[in-house]
């Protein structure tokens, strides 16, 4: 059995955003990104490449998911925050093994870390928001 370490993962979702945000910007790529891509701090590779790949093969599924179940457009967000979105919502969805609240409270704090003083109060709005459309389905 894997320990995970919560430092790592919070490290590798870091990492996933500014993959995320890179590649929304510049329109590159994940393969391209990644070729060049330097992390010096040791963080969960696994769980970065599992994201990477999952968001890479589902993001017009993940995109749909957010504009279907709210009032939405991602392309109006700034770029951070559509990139905060997309890591949360492919975690919602491709990772039943984290649990809901936990990506919640990371999505949080990566939004207090790299987008603007208000923006960690409307993630957590609309990730409430979806989380309700899971616990529909439950």
């Amino acid at each position: 059995m894997t320990i995970i370490n919560s430092k790592q993962r919070t490290i590798a979702r870091e990492n996933i955003l500014k993959v995320l945000y890179q590649q929304d910007l510049n329109e590159y790529t994940f393969s391209d990104i990644l070729k060049t891509f330097v992390e010096k701090r040791t963080y969960d590779k696994d769980y970065f490449e599992n994201i990477i790949l999952l968001i890479e093969q589902n993001n017009e599924k993940i995109i749909s998911f957010i504009e279907d179940n709210t009032d939405l457009k991602l392309e109006s967000l700034i770029p951070i925050d559509r990139s905060i979105l997309r890591l949360s919502v492919c975690e919602f969805i491709y990772r039943e093994d984290v649990p809901k609240k936990v990506i919640l409270n990371e999505s949080i704090n990566i939004a207090k870390k790299y987008s603007t003083d208000e923006s960690y109060k409307f993630i957590n709005n609309i990730l409430d928001q979806l989380l309700r459309c899971f616990d529909k389905n439950d």
